[in-house]
């Protein structure tokens, strides 16, 4: 049988022939070719393998639209973090599986391979199968995927839902379970047919208000977003929320590694050191539960990936409380299992905060760089840096004290507990629960005379960077963090030596969590 052009075209076509393409005819068109060649030819260029078209899909977008896609807020789920997702997606309830924001289909692809070739046949069949994206070319190339990998008859029974899925005209199938990796943009004005609740008002973030959509339809869900729901004063109506449903989260910082690692062609986020710190929501629903559960920020190394992202070994992070909010406590707190105890001590212990003993005019004068990015550190009187915290006091024994906790362990440790992003703001350090009153006399001496010691070598430990202008801080060895730790914990009556704040500085899972 004699070829016709569109095959000849598509027989030895190449990166080089399809980055003219899109030069030329845009991507849409040139996809549109794509699919259609790919899902009606009985043989194949190697070329247009399932796997290859996703990323020829993001090599398209680096040449056409590169800043659209980016104010867009996509980051494409890596394969195994996917892998992830779909291992928690199939413990969960619901006979329909609906991929929202399935872009070129990575999670969705994901699933169906964990549930299994004969498993996966079946809900494509039986029309089970639900793909909603707002960007048709994406949805498509998801499609023409799965038809290329499970067969092309299931063309009519996968529901392809190109939308918005926020507007109210468009709903979730019954019975379903959710998989999503939702855009991470902030929008300026909802559109008219968004349902203007509490969360999409004060948010004004996509993620946020995907993951209300999903909470409120589905019966179950796995979602990967940026994980500042967990602590924002603007997210509280979520996770307000979120306290009638269960399940857990997994939280995981953007330093040293980051879990949407750059991609080959740079369209999205290959600065890994800015990227967007992450977390994976399971909601399970189970019965008679209310509450999640929540790892530490979990900080990685590279090398550690491969071994970190299974799914026993995250579980193994997370806390056995399951949290929920109130006015009185309204963030989720990212405490280490190791620490649990510790936590509860310094909760009970403490009876005021840090803001209840600094002045307007005291002559006690502490600042603390508000960047900490493994460690916090306190100098008498200002430092030659932009962003710090000042804190003035009238009594002196107490600005001793505060200058320990402040460059012990447990100041830092509340910020990784609530927060843990780029910087630490002063609400949130003069939060800082404080247990001052249960000192002895010994005790308030200990302090004095290692604030004093400390404060007398200083400037031996201080450290500059001038890549923003001069950038002093001050990084004491960490035998002066540690022997204050040990006081602290004393005070606390907690059995447990100055090591177990190890992890919390780490900037390696693994190596804490499995030794």
């Amino acid at each position: 049988m004699e070829q016709s052009a569109g095959e000849k075209k598509y027989e030895f076509y190449n990166l080089d022939r399809y980055m003219a393409d899109v030069l030329q005819y845009g991507l849409q068109k040139t996809w549109e070719g794509i699919n259609t060649h790919v899902l009606g030819s009985a043989t194949q260029n190697n070329f247009f393998a399932p796997e290859n078209l996703a990323e020829l899909y993001e090599i398209g977008l680096a040449a056409q639209d590169k800043a659209a896609k980016k104010a867009s807020g996509q980051y494409y789920t890596p394969d195994d973090v996917a892998a992830v997702m779909s291992k928690w997606l199939l413990a969960q309830r619901g006979d329909n599986v609906a991929d929202v924001a399935c872009g070129t289909g990575n999670l969705i692809l994901a699933y169906l391979d964990a549930v299994g070739r004969r498993e996966a046949t079946k809900l494509l069949g039986e029309g089970k199968i639900y793909l909603y994206d707002s960007d048709e070319t994406a949805l498509n190339i998801c499609k023409t995927r799965l038809l290329l990998k499970y067969g092309r008859r299931y063309g009519q029974t996968v529901h392809a839902v190109c939308c918005d899925f926020l507007s109210e005209e468009v709903a979730l199938p019954p019975n379903c379970k959710a998989i999503a990796n939702p855009p991470y943009a902030t929008v300026s004005a909802l559109r008219s047919d968004w349902e203007k609740t509490e969360v999409a008002v004060q948010t004004k973030e996509l993620y946020a208000m995907f993951m209300e959509k999903i909470l409120a339809q589905s019966e179950s869900a796995v979602t990967i977003t940026p994980y500042s729901f967990l602590g924002g004063q603007k997210f509280y109506p979520l996770r307000r929320l979120m306290n009638a449903h269960s399940g857990f989260i997994v939280a995981f910082d953007n330093v040293p590694g980051n879990i949407f690692c750059g991609r080959k062609h740079g369209v999205f986020n290959t600065n890994t050191a800015n990227s967007v710190r992450a977390a994976i929501t399971v909601v399970e629903n189970g019965a008679g539960q209310s509450g999640f559960r929540v790892t530490p920020l979990i900080r990685f190394k590279n090398e550690e990936r491969g071994r970190l992202l299974q799914n026993d070994v995250l579980e193994g992070f997370l806390g056995e409380n399951r949290q929920t909010v109130s006015s009185a406590s309204p963030m989720y707190c990212k405490c280490q299992r190791q620490l649990a105890a510790v936590w509860e001590a310094w909760q009970a212990h403490s009876r005021h905060r840090l803001g209840e003993y600094v002045t307007a005019r005291g002559e006690y004068v502490l600042s603390m760089p508000s960047t900490c990015r493994y460690f916090t550190s306190a100098a008498v009187g200002k430092m030659n840096r932009n962003g710090q915290i000042t804190l003035q006091f009238e009594d002196e024994d107490v600005y001793f004290y505060v200058y320990c906790m402040l460059n012990s362990s447990f100041a830092y440790w509340y910020w990784r507990l609530f927060d843990g992003g780029i910087t630490y703001s002063k609400r949130l350090l003069l939060d800082l629960p404080m247990f001052y009153e249960e000192l002895t006399a010994a005790d308030r001496q200990f302090f004095r005379e290692t604030a004093q010691e400390m404060m007398a070598c200083a400037s031996k430990y201080v450290t500059t960077k001038n890549n923003v202008g001069a950038q002093e801080n001050i990084k004491f060895p960490k035998a002066f963090r540690d022997k204050i730790n040990k006081k602290l914990l004393s005070v606390l009556n907690v059995e447990a030596d100055e090591g177990v704040f190890d992890s919390v500085h780490s900037n390696m899972a693994l190596k804490i969590h499995l030794s």
